[in-house]
């Protein structure tokens, strides 16, 4: 539908866009992100023919923007801009009716029947007919976003623009805004184009997401899990986050991994032997703190293992539901000679994860710091091999600790010494 090819575009300053080429589908939701600075904004005018290109091409159903007039571009397109701002103190329902100008003969004719009928369902729509009678200027700036999407919403373009339409809304509006973009999109076929900082709901929302660099050069362009990456994300906006499917419709989650430690480990080298979901929270803690991790042996699979590749954390791997082979011990065991300390976390023992406890005698033996985090009797199920072997290891210098606050401390003191 929208065709740009070898767009280039800058000001007098700056280059925005150097050769920029991609596709708007018709019927689509297209999120444009990226960060300040990126040309997100320049775009949308650039799409819509506000500003012009200095070389390259935009086409609209195979035709140049540049020889579609101004009053049809009106009527094809929409837009929401990023700015509230109202100079003229218009009432709301003055500022809505701008949106038919494109279908009037001239700036003086009167509105008719199909002008009124769009203009009331767009104040509908947007949940602002009972302010239809007051001046813009009396409007908070949420109330007054949603009256710049009603005008946008009373041109009936197939096609609509949305710069960060979202902002200023509170959020019980912002989800409507959403479910009306959606029903839009689903039962009169709009196409959407929208900037937004918002990257979940950009995710949630979207069929395909425009990811660009803070140059103007795309990163990635498709669908919400392809561009969405925890890798993608790191190297565009700088940022540690980790990438879920939202358990209910399936779409990218961004979780931003926020580092609130109060310990820094300064890159000690730490191994974990861990293992159903006991390692998730210490190896998130670890990576915050800056330690040098390392992680196995571990089951595909396990939610430990899981935790570790998010956090990019090598891990030594067994294949699932299987007790750990003698080359994946050996190989863990060479992950151990690297490191200065080895951390047990694994609560519960049986035959197929009690070899470990020999990795740990052996770390010892090499002058590894060992420590056993919050080992428990009753959580033996090897016939007591398990419970003996752990009080073994403490009489050869493995330390017990209480918790991972208990443990944090312990491993600041070594990197202190």
């Amino acid at each position: 539908m929208i065709q740009v090819n070898n767009l280039c575009f800058g000001f007098t300053t700056a280059e925005i866009f150097n050769n920029l080429s991609f596709d708007i589908h018709q019927g689509e939701i297209l999120s444009v992100i990226g960060p300040n600075g990126s040309g997100k904004s320049t775009l949308l005018r650039l799409l819509r023919g506000s500003l012009k290109p200095q070389s390259g091409e935009i086409l609209w159903d195979h035709i140049p923007l540049e020889k579609i007039p101004t009053p049809a571009m009106a009527r094809r397109v929409a837009v929401v801009p990023q700015s509230s701002a109202t100079p003229f103190p218009y009432k709301v329902r003055e500022l809505v009716a701008m949106g038919r100008y494109p279908y009037r003969k001239n700036f003086l004719s009167f509105e008719n029947k199909s002008d009124l009928q769009a203009i009331e369902q767009a104040l509908v729509m947007t949940d602002i007919l009972p302010l239809a009678e007051r001046s813009v200027t009396q409007l908070s700036g949420g109330e007054i976003q949603r009256v710049l999407l009603a005008r946008a919403l009373a041109q009936n373009s197939s096609v609509l623009f949305l710069d960060e339409a979202t902002n200023h809304l509170d959020i019980d509006h912002r989800f409507e805004l959403t479910e009306l973009m959606l029903r839009l999109n689903r039962e009169q076929h709009t196409t959407i184009v929208q900037i937004s900082h918002d990257l979940d709901l950009a995710a949630a929302i979207s069929q395909r997401i425009l990811l660009l660099t803070e140059h103007g050069n795309i990163a990635a362009i498709g669908s919400p899990q392809e561009v969405m990456t925890a890798a993608n994300l790191q190297q565009i906006f700088r940022v540690d986050v980790k990438v879920d499917s939202n358990p209910f419709t399936g779409a990218p989650q961004i979780v931003p991994l926020i580092n609130n430690s109060t310990h820094q480990l300064n890159g000690l080298k730490v191994h974990l032997i861990c293992g159903g979901g006991n390692g998730k929270t210490l190896l998130r803690r670890l990576h915050m703190a800056k330690a040098n991790l390392t992680a196995g042996p571990l089951n595909q699979g396990d939610s430990d293992e899981t935790t570790a590749n998010v956090l990019n954390v090598p891990v030594v791997q067994e294949i699932p539901f299987s007790p750990f082979s003698k080359n994946t011990l050996a190989t863990a065991g060479q992950f151990i000679a690297q490191t200065d300390v080895l951390v047990v976390t694994t609560r519960w023992w049986g035959a197929g994860n009690l070899p470990c406890l020999d990795l740990a005698e052996k770390a010892i033996q090499q002058g590894t710091a060992v420590f056993l985090l919050s080992q428990q009797q009753d959580q033996d199920y090897t016939g007591g091999k398990a419970w003996d072997k752990i009080q073994q290891l403490q009489q050869q210098g493995a330390l017990p600790v209480r918790n991972e606050e208990h443990l944090l401390d312990e491993l600041e003191k070594l990197t202190a010494a």
